[in-house]
Protein backbone atom coordinates (compact mmCIF):
# COMPACT_ATOMS: atom_id res chain seq x y z
CA UNK A 1 0.00 0.00 0.00
CA UNK A 2 1.34 3.45 -0.95
CA UNK A 3 1.93 5.94 1.76
CA UNK A 4 -0.58 8.28 0.65
CA UNK A 5 -3.40 5.40 0.73
CA UNK A 6 -2.77 4.76 4.74
CA UNK A 7 -4.98 5.55 7.37
CA UNK A 8 -2.92 8.57 8.86
CA UNK A 9 -1.68 7.99 12.65
CA UNK A 10 -1.53 10.31 15.64
CA UNK A 11 0.84 8.89 17.98
CA UNK A 12 0.61 10.12 21.55
CA UNK A 13 3.74 9.32 23.96
CA UNK A 14 3.36 9.90 27.92
CA UNK A 15 6.44 9.41 29.87
CA UNK A 16 6.61 9.61 33.41
CA UNK A 17 8.56 12.67 34.60
CA UNK A 18 11.80 10.86 35.82
CA UNK A 19 14.77 11.20 33.10
CA UNK A 20 15.67 7.42 33.11
CA UNK A 21 12.01 7.43 31.84
CA UNK A 22 11.84 10.20 29.37
CA UNK A 23 14.99 9.73 27.52
CA UNK A 24 13.93 6.40 26.41
CA UNK A 25 10.87 8.30 25.41
CA UNK A 26 12.77 11.23 23.39
CA UNK A 27 14.64 7.82 21.77
CA UNK A 28 11.24 6.37 20.51
CA UNK A 29 9.82 9.50 19.32
CA UNK A 30 12.87 9.70 17.11
CA UNK A 31 12.37 5.78 16.51
CA UNK A 32 9.18 6.77 14.88
CA UNK A 33 9.73 9.67 13.00
CA UNK A 34 12.42 7.63 11.01
CA UNK A 35 9.75 4.79 10.36
CA UNK A 36 7.65 7.13 9.36
CA UNK A 37 8.35 10.02 8.36
CA UNK A 38 5.71 11.38 6.36
CA UNK A 39 2.32 10.44 7.73
CA UNK A 40 2.34 10.24 11.48
CA UNK A 41 1.90 13.36 14.04
CA UNK A 42 4.33 12.31 17.19
CA UNK A 43 2.77 14.11 20.26
CA UNK A 44 4.81 13.94 23.37
CA UNK A 45 2.56 14.55 26.36
CA UNK A 46 4.39 16.25 29.40
CA UNK A 47 4.07 17.63 33.15
CA UNK A 48 5.80 21.38 33.27
CA UNK A 49 8.85 20.38 34.51
CA UNK A 50 9.76 17.65 31.78
CA UNK A 51 8.24 19.95 28.79
CA UNK A 52 10.48 22.75 29.41
CA UNK A 53 13.51 20.96 28.65
CA UNK A 54 12.20 18.38 25.79
CA UNK A 55 10.31 21.15 23.90
CA UNK A 56 13.48 22.85 22.08
CA UNK A 57 15.04 18.94 21.49
CA UNK A 58 11.43 17.42 20.23
CA UNK A 59 10.72 20.48 18.11
CA UNK A 60 14.04 19.82 15.67
CA UNK A 61 12.84 16.30 14.85
CA UNK A 62 9.18 17.41 14.11
CA UNK A 63 7.62 15.95 17.26
CA UNK A 64 4.77 18.07 19.48
CA UNK A 65 5.01 19.07 22.88
CA UNK A 66 1.10 18.95 24.68
CA UNK A 67 1.78 20.28 28.33
CA UNK A 68 -0.62 18.90 31.33
CA UNK A 69 -0.14 21.25 34.13
CA UNK A 70 1.05 19.01 37.25
CA UNK A 71 2.03 20.26 40.87
CA UNK A 72 3.99 17.13 42.15
CA UNK A 73 4.31 16.10 45.77
CA UNK A 74 7.40 15.86 48.12
CA UNK A 75 10.42 13.06 46.73
CA UNK A 76 8.49 9.97 47.71
CA UNK A 77 8.22 7.81 44.36
CA UNK A 78 5.12 6.16 45.60
CA UNK A 79 3.23 9.50 46.41
CA UNK A 80 4.55 10.62 42.83
CA UNK A 81 3.05 7.48 41.01
CA UNK A 82 -0.44 8.37 42.99
CA UNK A 83 -0.67 11.81 42.49
CA UNK A 84 0.10 11.14 38.45
CA UNK A 85 -3.14 9.48 38.57
CA UNK A 86 -4.56 13.58 38.88
CA UNK A 87 -3.54 14.00 35.51
CA UNK A 88 -6.48 11.78 34.35
CA UNK A 89 -9.11 14.12 33.61
CA UNK A 90 -6.84 16.69 31.99
CA UNK A 91 -5.17 13.96 29.47
CA UNK A 92 -8.60 12.71 28.62
CA UNK A 93 -10.31 16.11 27.81
CA UNK A 94 -6.81 16.27 25.42
CA UNK A 95 -7.08 13.17 23.77
CA UNK A 96 -10.82 14.05 22.77
CA UNK A 97 -10.17 16.75 21.50
CA UNK A 98 -7.79 15.15 19.15
CA UNK A 99 -10.33 12.56 18.08
CA UNK A 100 -13.08 14.67 17.63
CA UNK A 101 -11.04 16.95 15.54
CA UNK A 102 -10.11 14.28 13.11
CA UNK A 103 -12.00 10.72 13.40
CA UNK A 104 -10.68 9.77 9.98
CA UNK A 105 -6.91 9.81 12.03
CA UNK A 106 -5.73 6.52 14.51
CA UNK A 107 -5.09 7.97 17.35
CA UNK A 108 -2.70 5.62 19.65
CA UNK A 109 -1.60 6.30 23.09
CA UNK A 110 2.04 4.59 24.14
CA UNK A 111 1.71 5.42 27.91
CA UNK A 112 5.01 4.45 30.71
CA UNK A 113 4.59 1.83 32.38
CA UNK A 114 3.90 3.72 35.36
CA UNK A 115 0.96 5.51 34.05
CA UNK A 116 -0.65 2.24 32.05
CA UNK A 117 -3.64 1.50 34.68
CA UNK A 118 -5.07 5.45 34.26
CA UNK A 119 -4.35 6.55 30.49
CA UNK A 120 -5.64 3.02 28.93
CA UNK A 121 -8.83 4.19 30.54
CA UNK A 122 -8.32 7.56 29.27
CA UNK A 123 -7.72 6.31 25.85
CA UNK A 124 -10.73 4.02 26.07
CA UNK A 125 -13.41 6.72 27.47
CA UNK A 126 -11.81 9.11 25.20
CA UNK A 127 -11.99 7.34 21.77
CA UNK A 128 -8.71 6.38 20.84
CA UNK A 129 -8.35 3.74 18.75
CA UNK A 130 -5.53 1.83 20.57
CA UNK A 131 -2.85 2.02 23.63
CA UNK A 132 0.27 0.59 24.25
CA UNK A 133 2.13 0.28 27.64
CA UNK A 134 6.17 1.20 27.48
CA UNK A 135 8.09 -0.34 29.05
CA UNK A 136 11.79 1.19 29.63
CA UNK A 137 13.12 -1.34 31.32
CA UNK A 138 14.62 -4.46 30.07
CA UNK A 139 12.92 -7.50 29.26
CA UNK A 140 13.95 -9.85 31.66
CA UNK A 141 14.06 -7.03 34.75
CA UNK A 142 10.38 -6.45 34.21
CA UNK A 143 9.17 -9.90 33.98
CA UNK A 144 10.67 -10.76 37.26
CA UNK A 145 10.18 -7.65 39.04
CA UNK A 146 6.35 -7.44 37.85
CA UNK A 147 5.91 -11.64 38.69
CA UNK A 148 7.28 -10.58 42.11
CA UNK A 149 4.43 -7.88 42.59
CA UNK A 150 1.94 -10.50 41.17
CA UNK A 151 2.92 -12.74 43.75
CA UNK A 152 3.04 -10.65 47.36
CA UNK A 153 2.97 -11.63 49.98
CA UNK A 154 6.02 -13.26 49.18
CA UNK A 155 6.93 -16.77 50.78
CA UNK A 156 10.73 -17.63 51.15
CA UNK A 157 10.42 -20.98 49.45
CA UNK A 158 14.09 -22.45 50.86
CA UNK A 159 17.32 -21.15 52.30
CA UNK A 160 20.89 -20.48 49.30
CA UNK A 161 23.80 -22.86 50.42
CA UNK A 162 25.41 -19.71 52.39
CA UNK A 163 21.74 -18.76 54.07
CA UNK A 164 19.84 -16.09 52.53
CA UNK A 165 16.21 -16.68 51.89
CA UNK A 166 15.30 -17.63 48.28
CA UNK A 167 11.85 -16.79 46.78
CA UNK A 168 10.88 -18.90 43.46
CA UNK A 169 8.81 -17.61 41.08
CA UNK A 170 6.45 -20.70 40.98
CA UNK A 171 3.36 -19.76 39.65
CA UNK A 172 5.20 -18.49 36.30
CA UNK A 173 8.96 -19.00 36.36
CA UNK A 174 9.51 -21.93 38.43
CA UNK A 175 13.27 -21.82 37.22
CA UNK A 176 14.06 -18.73 38.38
CA UNK A 177 15.04 -17.81 42.23
CA UNK A 178 15.62 -14.60 44.20
CA UNK A 179 17.88 -13.72 47.04
CA UNK A 180 15.94 -11.64 49.98
CA UNK A 181 18.77 -8.97 49.01
CA UNK A 182 17.23 -8.35 45.44
CA UNK A 183 14.35 -7.28 46.62
CA UNK A 184 13.48 -3.40 47.93
CA UNK A 185 11.80 -2.96 51.48
CA UNK A 186 8.38 -1.97 49.83
CA UNK A 187 8.52 -5.08 47.86
CA UNK A 188 9.15 -7.72 50.69
CA UNK A 189 7.45 -6.16 52.82
CA UNK A 190 3.99 -5.92 50.72
CA UNK A 191 1.18 -7.56 51.86
CA UNK A 192 -1.08 -6.72 48.65
CA UNK A 193 -3.13 -3.78 50.35
CA UNK A 194 -0.40 -1.44 50.71
CA UNK A 195 -0.32 1.32 48.66
CA UNK A 196 2.79 0.05 46.51
CA UNK A 197 0.75 -3.44 46.00
CA UNK A 198 -2.39 -1.78 45.05
CA UNK A 199 -1.22 0.55 42.45
CA UNK A 200 1.44 -1.88 40.83
CA UNK A 201 -1.54 -4.56 40.39
CA UNK A 202 -3.08 -1.96 38.52
CA UNK A 203 -0.55 -1.30 36.14
CA UNK A 204 0.03 -5.35 35.64
CA UNK A 205 -4.20 -5.24 34.53
CA UNK A 206 -3.23 -2.45 32.30
CA UNK A 207 -0.36 -4.60 30.76
CA UNK A 208 -2.86 -7.66 30.16
CA UNK A 209 -5.43 -5.31 28.62
CA UNK A 210 -3.53 -3.23 26.32
CA UNK A 211 -3.03 -3.72 22.86
CA UNK A 212 0.84 -3.79 23.31
CA UNK A 213 3.13 -3.87 24.91
CA UNK A 214 6.75 -1.99 23.94
CA UNK A 215 9.94 -3.33 25.53
CA UNK A 216 13.26 -1.58 25.36
CA UNK A 217 15.26 -4.04 24.33
CA UNK A 218 16.22 -6.15 21.57
CA UNK A 219 14.58 -10.14 20.41
CA UNK A 220 18.36 -11.10 20.00
CA UNK A 221 19.23 -9.16 23.68
CA UNK A 222 16.88 -10.62 25.09
CA UNK A 223 15.35 -13.68 23.84
CA UNK A 224 14.02 -15.54 27.23
CA UNK A 225 12.99 -12.39 28.93
CA UNK A 226 10.53 -11.36 25.76
CA UNK A 227 8.88 -14.98 26.01
CA UNK A 228 8.65 -14.16 29.58
CA UNK A 229 7.04 -11.11 29.17
CA UNK A 230 4.58 -12.91 26.81
CA UNK A 231 3.79 -15.71 29.47
CA UNK A 232 3.34 -13.37 32.19
CA UNK A 233 1.02 -10.76 30.30
CA UNK A 234 -1.24 -13.34 28.74
CA UNK A 235 0.46 -13.13 25.13
CA UNK A 236 -0.71 -9.74 24.89
CA UNK A 237 1.86 -8.93 21.67
CA UNK A 238 5.00 -7.54 22.92
CA UNK A 239 7.24 -5.29 20.45
CA UNK A 240 11.05 -5.08 21.32
CA UNK A 241 11.76 -1.53 20.23
CA UNK A 242 15.04 -1.15 21.65
CA UNK A 243 17.12 -0.44 22.51
CA UNK A 244 15.80 2.93 23.20
CA UNK A 245 19.46 4.80 23.41
CA UNK A 246 20.40 9.00 22.57
CA UNK A 247 22.67 10.11 20.43
CA UNK A 248 25.37 11.69 22.22
CA UNK A 249 24.16 15.31 21.36
CA UNK A 250 20.53 14.32 22.06
CA UNK A 251 21.86 12.98 25.50
CA UNK A 252 23.24 15.71 26.47
CA UNK A 253 20.59 18.61 25.17
CA UNK A 254 18.41 16.43 27.19
CA UNK A 255 19.94 16.03 30.26
CA UNK A 256 18.28 17.57 33.39
CA UNK A 257 21.92 18.28 34.75
CA UNK A 258 24.03 21.09 33.59
CA UNK A 259 26.79 20.19 31.17
CA UNK A 260 29.57 23.47 31.14
CA UNK A 261 32.00 22.36 28.00
CA UNK A 262 34.67 23.15 30.43
CA UNK A 263 34.40 20.30 32.61
CA UNK A 264 32.89 18.30 29.73
CA UNK A 265 36.67 18.83 27.82
CA UNK A 266 38.41 18.36 31.24
CA UNK A 267 36.93 14.71 31.31
CA UNK A 268 37.68 13.60 27.79
CA UNK A 269 41.16 15.31 27.50
CA UNK A 270 41.85 13.34 30.48
CA UNK A 271 40.37 9.77 29.14
CA UNK A 272 42.71 10.97 26.10
CA UNK A 273 45.40 10.70 27.88
CA UNK A 274 45.04 6.78 29.16
CA UNK A 275 46.02 3.78 27.21
CA UNK A 276 42.86 1.92 25.74
CA UNK A 277 40.43 0.04 27.90
CA UNK A 278 42.03 0.91 31.15
CA UNK A 279 39.76 3.02 32.87
CA UNK A 280 37.37 1.81 34.88
CA UNK A 281 34.09 4.32 35.03
CA UNK A 282 32.00 4.53 37.94
CA UNK A 283 28.45 5.87 38.04
CA UNK A 284 25.30 5.03 39.95
CA UNK A 285 23.07 7.47 37.53
CA UNK A 286 21.27 10.78 38.06
CA UNK A 287 19.09 9.81 40.72
CA UNK A 288 20.89 6.95 43.28
CA UNK A 289 24.14 6.82 45.18
CA UNK A 290 25.59 4.79 47.69
CA UNK A 291 25.60 4.36 51.72
CA UNK A 292 28.58 6.54 53.04
CA UNK A 293 30.54 3.35 54.64
CA UNK A 294 30.11 2.16 51.29
CA UNK A 295 31.40 4.86 49.34
CA UNK A 296 34.17 4.59 51.61
CA UNK A 297 35.35 1.34 51.17
CA UNK A 298 35.13 1.78 47.44
CA UNK A 299 37.14 4.72 47.41
CA UNK A 300 39.76 2.50 49.38
CA UNK A 301 39.28 -0.30 46.91
CA UNK A 302 39.63 1.90 43.61
CA UNK A 303 42.91 3.59 45.14
CA UNK A 304 44.70 -0.07 46.35
CA UNK A 305 43.72 -2.01 43.06
CA UNK A 306 46.20 0.23 40.88
CA UNK A 307 43.78 0.84 38.37
CA UNK A 308 42.89 3.91 36.13
CA UNK A 309 39.73 5.10 37.04
CA UNK A 310 36.99 8.02 36.28
CA UNK A 311 34.52 8.43 39.43
CA UNK A 312 31.22 10.21 38.97
CA UNK A 313 30.68 10.94 42.72
CA UNK A 314 27.39 12.13 44.71
CA UNK A 315 27.23 12.84 48.39
CA UNK A 316 25.88 9.12 50.19
CA UNK A 317 22.68 8.25 50.75
CA UNK A 318 20.60 10.22 53.10
CA UNK A 319 22.10 13.43 52.05
CA UNK A 320 20.80 15.79 48.93
CA UNK A 321 22.24 13.25 45.83
CA UNK A 322 22.57 16.91 44.13
CA UNK A 323 23.89 18.73 46.91
CA UNK A 324 27.74 19.78 47.93
CA UNK A 325 30.31 17.04 48.43
CA UNK A 326 31.95 16.80 51.56
CA UNK A 327 35.65 15.55 51.87
CA UNK A 328 34.67 13.51 54.92
CA UNK A 329 33.21 11.44 53.21
CA UNK A 330 36.13 9.59 51.56
CA UNK A 331 39.68 8.68 52.99
CA UNK A 332 42.07 11.37 53.99
CA UNK A 333 43.57 13.14 50.63
CA UNK A 334 41.67 10.67 48.07
CA UNK A 335 40.80 12.96 45.24
CA UNK A 336 44.31 14.63 45.63
CA UNK A 337 46.51 11.71 45.77
CA UNK A 338 44.50 10.17 43.17
CA UNK A 339 44.25 13.23 40.98
CA UNK A 340 48.26 13.98 41.16
CA UNK A 341 49.36 11.06 40.27
CA UNK A 342 47.11 10.61 37.74
CA UNK A 343 45.66 7.12 38.80
CA UNK A 344 42.35 8.73 38.84
CA UNK A 345 39.92 11.70 38.19
CA UNK A 346 36.52 12.62 40.18
CA UNK A 347 33.86 14.68 38.72
CA UNK A 348 31.10 15.74 40.94
CA UNK A 349 27.59 14.79 40.01
CA UNK A 350 27.59 14.72 36.24
CA UNK A 351 29.65 13.13 33.27
CA UNK A 352 29.15 12.61 29.65
CA UNK A 353 28.47 9.52 29.90
CA UNK A 354 27.38 8.00 26.23
CA UNK A 355 30.87 10.00 25.31
CA UNK A 356 32.59 8.07 28.29
CA UNK A 357 31.46 4.96 27.19
CA UNK A 358 32.24 5.21 23.44
CA UNK A 359 35.42 6.59 24.18
CA UNK A 360 38.67 3.96 23.41
CA UNK A 361 40.16 4.59 26.76
CA UNK A 362 36.97 3.04 28.63
CA UNK A 363 37.96 -0.56 29.91
CA UNK A 364 34.69 -1.37 32.30
CA UNK A 365 32.26 0.10 33.83
CA UNK A 366 30.63 -0.01 37.54
CA UNK A 367 27.05 0.79 37.26
CA UNK A 368 24.19 0.13 39.27
CA UNK A 369 22.50 -1.68 36.21
CA UNK A 370 20.08 0.93 35.25
CA UNK A 371 18.57 -0.37 31.76
CA UNK A 372 19.62 2.66 29.92
CA UNK A 373 23.19 2.56 32.01
CA UNK A 374 23.63 -0.97 30.94
CA UNK A 375 22.63 -0.42 27.06
CA UNK A 376 25.10 2.24 26.77
CA UNK A 377 27.74 -0.06 28.07
CA UNK A 378 27.01 -2.93 26.25
CA UNK A 379 26.33 -0.95 23.18
CA UNK A 380 30.03 0.19 23.08
CA UNK A 381 31.13 -3.57 24.07
CA UNK A 382 32.06 -2.52 27.91
CA UNK A 383 32.07 -5.05 30.45
CA UNK A 384 30.11 -4.34 33.81
CA UNK A 385 30.87 -4.56 37.40
CA UNK A 386 27.02 -4.43 38.99
CA UNK A 387 25.47 -2.63 41.97
CA UNK A 388 22.38 -2.50 41.98
CA UNK A 389 20.26 -0.41 44.18
CA UNK A 390 16.74 -0.57 43.59
CA UNK A 391 13.67 -1.74 42.10
CA UNK A 392 14.36 -4.28 38.86
CA UNK A 393 17.92 -3.21 38.83
CA UNK A 394 18.68 -6.31 40.48
CA UNK A 395 16.99 -8.81 38.00
CA UNK A 396 18.97 -6.66 35.37
CA UNK A 397 22.23 -7.75 37.44
CA UNK A 398 21.29 -11.37 37.70
CA UNK A 399 20.63 -11.50 33.89
CA UNK A 400 23.77 -9.84 32.86
CA UNK A 401 25.61 -12.41 35.11
CA UNK A 402 23.79 -15.45 34.41
CA UNK A 403 22.24 -15.08 31.38
CA UNK A 404 24.83 -12.98 29.46
CA UNK A 405 27.80 -13.31 31.13
CA UNK A 406 28.94 -9.95 30.85
CA UNK A 407 28.81 -8.43 34.51
CA UNK A 408 30.07 -9.62 37.85
CA UNK A 409 28.48 -8.29 40.75
CA UNK A 410 30.25 -6.79 43.54
CA UNK A 411 27.79 -5.84 45.73
CA UNK A 412 23.72 -6.02 46.45
CA UNK A 413 21.61 -2.44 47.87
CA UNK A 414 22.73 0.92 49.80
CA UNK A 415 22.89 -1.66 53.06
CA UNK A 416 24.99 -3.92 51.90
CA UNK A 417 28.51 -4.43 53.71
CA UNK A 418 31.35 -4.41 51.06
CA UNK A 419 34.63 -4.09 51.51
CA UNK A 420 37.89 -2.97 50.01
CA UNK A 421 39.19 -5.83 49.31
CA UNK A 422 35.60 -7.28 46.94
CA UNK A 423 36.04 -4.13 45.31
CA UNK A 424 39.64 -4.72 44.28
CA UNK A 425 38.90 -8.23 43.37
CA UNK A 426 36.09 -7.49 41.18
CA UNK A 427 38.11 -4.71 39.04
CA UNK A 428 40.95 -6.60 39.03
CA UNK A 429 38.77 -9.91 37.41
CA UNK A 430 37.55 -7.46 34.83
CA UNK A 431 39.88 -5.22 33.62
CA UNK A 432 42.95 -7.29 34.58
CA UNK A 433 44.76 -10.08 32.75
CA UNK A 434 42.42 -12.55 33.60
CA UNK A 435 39.95 -15.98 32.25
CA UNK A 436 37.15 -14.61 33.64
CA UNK A 437 38.06 -10.73 32.34
CA UNK A 438 38.65 -11.88 28.83
CA UNK A 439 35.21 -14.12 28.35
CA UNK A 440 33.29 -11.28 29.30
CA UNK A 441 34.88 -8.72 27.01
CA UNK A 442 34.35 -11.24 24.33
CA UNK A 443 30.25 -11.60 25.48
CA UNK A 444 29.93 -7.85 25.53
CA UNK A 445 31.62 -7.40 22.25
CA UNK A 446 29.16 -9.36 20.82
CA UNK A 447 26.41 -8.22 22.91
CA UNK A 448 27.40 -4.53 21.24
CA UNK A 449 27.08 -6.31 17.89
CA UNK A 450 23.17 -7.04 19.01
CA UNK A 451 22.57 -3.68 19.74
CA UNK A 452 24.16 -2.06 16.55
CA UNK A 453 22.55 -4.23 14.51
CA UNK A 454 18.83 -3.50 16.42
CA UNK A 455 20.02 0.45 15.81
CA UNK A 456 20.90 -0.16 12.19
CA UNK A 457 24.65 1.47 12.97
CA UNK A 458 26.63 -1.58 11.14
CA UNK A 459 23.46 -1.48 8.18
CA UNK A 460 25.09 1.18 5.61
CA UNK A 461 22.66 3.80 6.03
CA UNK A 462 19.67 1.05 6.18
CA UNK A 463 17.08 -0.25 9.02
CA UNK A 464 17.83 -2.09 12.18
CA UNK A 465 15.66 -3.84 14.21
CA UNK A 466 14.03 -1.80 15.71
CA UNK A 467 12.81 0.33 13.35
CA UNK A 468 11.48 -2.56 11.97
CA UNK A 469 10.18 -3.52 14.86
CA UNK A 470 7.77 0.25 14.79
CA UNK A 471 7.03 -0.57 11.65
CA UNK A 472 5.16 -3.84 12.13
CA UNK A 473 3.43 -2.26 15.33
CA UNK A 474 1.94 0.27 12.68
CA UNK A 475 0.75 -2.66 10.45
CA UNK A 476 -0.39 -5.41 13.31
CA UNK A 477 -1.99 -2.20 15.89
CA UNK A 478 -2.64 0.37 14.16
CA UNK A 479 -3.46 -0.93 10.60
CA UNK A 480 -1.87 1.55 9.01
Amino acid sequence: MASTDRRRAHVVLFPFMAQGHVAPFLSLANLIRRARPDDVLVTMVATPAVANSLSATLAADGVHVHELPFDPPADDLIALFLASESLHPSFRHFLAGLTSTDPTAHVHVMADMFLAGWTLAAARSAGAASHSAVLTTGAYGSAVYFSLWNSVPLIPATTSTDGELLFRLAEFFPDVDVRRSQLTDHLAGADGTDAWSTFISKQIAAFRSTDALLVNTAEDLEPKGIQMLRQLFNNVPVYPVGPLLLRPTAALSSSSSPAPGTKRNAILSWLDRQPPCSVLYVSFGSQYTIGASQMFELALGLEISKHKFLWVIRPPAGQDVNGEFRPEWLPEGFIERVEASGRGLVARCWAPQVEILEHASTGAFLTHCGWNSVQEGLGNGVPLIGWPLSAEQFYNAKVLVEEMGVCVEVARGMRAVVGSGEVVAAVEMVLGDTVEGGEMRRKAAEMKEVIAAARGDNNNGGDGTSIKVVQRLFADVMHC
